[in-house]
């Protein structure tokens, strides 16, 4: 992710991460008490976003200080995935901004590969999972139209995910960490 348009310092990036995932968990829960079935769904789409886009830097900033490895700051930016030039969902990923952390590079020179892929892949693996808890909260509190749409958007998430972060991805960047020879 390359052609930053603002720089973010550590602890405002961290900040508004935290925040967005606290969103989620608050969006979630104000669905109880909504009648309106529109809306609940509505919430449940964007407690959804707010778990698939913010624990994704978190998590490479958290696995990489338990990990020696430093930060310089948050920027926002566009998605790797431009590089795949897909004719229909190069637009749209173009107009979408993206929050990404800057690495500290003089801060891996003594980082093991095994410890640089694991702090790659924290990212990616956060933007799979988290939405996870939207889709196990709607199997539990919603009808079978929710938990169905939820479920799609969940699991077709993985999927593209998977296959697209082998291909330009946080996943890539770990294969290749770990083909790295110091």
């Amino acid at each position: 992710m390359k052609h930053f348009k603002w720089r973010i310092d550590l602890w405002t990036g961290n900040t508004i991460e935290v925040a967005g995932i606290s969103l989620g968990f608050i969006l979630m829960f104000y669905i109880n008490f909504l009648s309106d079935y529109p809306l609940k769904v509505l919430l449940l789409i964007i407690s959804w976003l707010c778990f698939w886009y913010f624990p994704h830097c978190l998590a490479h900033y958290i696995a990489g200080r338990i990990l020696g490895i430093k930060f310089q700051y948050y920027f926002v930016g566009t998605s790797s995935l431009i590089k795949m030039g897909l004719p229909l969902v190069t637009p749209i990923i173009r107009a979408i901004p993206v929050l990404g952390i800057k690495i500290d590079k003089a801060s891996t020179l003594n980082i093991s590969r095994y410890r640089m892929a694991i702090m790659y892949s924290s990212g990616v693996l956060a933007s799979m999972l988290c939405p996870l808890i939207p889709f196990i909260y709607s199997l539990i509190y919603l009808d079978y139209l929710a938990k169905s749409f939820t479920g799609v958007l969940t699991f077709s998430n993985i999927i593209f995910t998977i296959y697209f972060s082998f291909k330009v991805g946080d996943f890539s960047k770990a294969m290749k960490a770990l083909r790295q020879t110091k």
